[in-house]
């Protein structure tokens, strides 16, 4: 009877083995910064770096043809060293295209019909917002608005073709090979505004 008794908990512990989910073992997805809101300029591109306060909140209308003629600094660094990254700005585009990255964050492809010129803008993944963040709310409400009014972003870049008016703090991005990229590397990071006009159902 022992050895019937003790089979049968093998078997009992062996279902409950197979049973259990992948990746199980693995820790709860965080709820506060975490490894995957890393990078020497990650506090940029949430707005919780230590100049923050130097932002201008107040949007300036420009455009993608506009801002593709501003010329980057030599070095780019973690700190708002340039009036671009200084200021929040507003444009009326088309985004093309859009995915979610690895990071969690949304990358948008913007599209400017008039000059026929790109550049990207990111909402950033809220888990990667900190209690140093400013303008929380409103990077926050950008994300959620987009989110509940088009299809749910996949991690590859999928067509939209909506026009928004979108607003955002400027970036300085090193890295130019991103589909749509400015080649000066100019971009809205992280987007504080978003109203869609037509695409997604509207009409």
């Amino acid at each position: 009877m022992k050895r019937i008794a003790f089979a049968a908990a093998v078997v009992l512990a062996l279902a409950v083995v197979v049973a259990a989910p992948a990746g199980a073992h693995r820790s709860a997805t965080p709820t506060v910064p975490g490894a995957w809101c890393g990078g020497s300029l990650w506090k940029l591109m949430t707005l919780s770096d230590t100049g923050r306060s130097a932002v201008n909140l107040s949007m300036a209308g420009t455009s993608i043809a506009d801002l593709a003629k501003l010329t980057p600094p030599a070095k780019i660094l973690a700190s708002r060293n340039t009036s671009f990254v200084k200021q929040t700005w507003s444009m009326t585009v088309v985004i093309e295209r859009y995915r979610v990255q690895s990071n969690g964050e949304i990358a948008l492809e913007l599209f400017d019909v008039p000059s026929q010129t790109y550049m990207n803008a990111y909402m950033p993944n809220p888990k990667c917002l900190s209690s140093k963040t400013r303008d929380r709310a409103q990077i926050l409400a950008a994300r959620s608005t987009f989110t509940k009014v088009c299809p749910a972003p996949q991690t590859t870049w999928q067509p939209l073709g909506a026009t928004v008016q979108l607003g955002g703090v400027g970036f300085w991005n090193p890295v130019k090979t991103t589909l749509g990229a400015a080649s000066n590397g100019a971009e809205l990071r992280p987007v504080t505004y978003f109203n869609l006009l037509q695409g997604c159902g509207k009409f």
